[in-house]
């Protein structure tokens, strides 16, 4: 038995130019502007400066987050103790 010969579907049509690179850049589609954007997105290393910095930063904001000896729910338990013992 003989195959038979497969046929495209669809229609097809056929651009009159080529479309510049230009217009490739603009449709977010494309590969090319998808490139583009995966590069600019690309994750750069930081300098020993920027990395010092951030050290600092978080450093800082860690100090002053301390919380209270014993927690913040212990904190309230007290103070709820102490209302209740100038009530009555």
């Amino acid at each position: 038995m003989s195959r038979s010969k497969k046929k495209r579907t669809g229609l097809m049509f056929v651009l009159e130019r080529k479309p510049s690179k230009r217009e490739f850049l603009e449709d977010p589609q494309s590969k090319e502007s998808r490139k583009k954007k995966a590069l600019a997105d690309k994750k750069k290393p930081k300098s020993v400066y920027q990395k010092n910095l951030e050290q600092k930063k978080s450093s800082a904001q860690a100090g002053n987050l301390q919380q209270p000896v014993g927690g913040r729910l212990a904190a309230k338990i007290k103070k709820l103790n102490n209302q209740k013992s100038t009530a009555q």
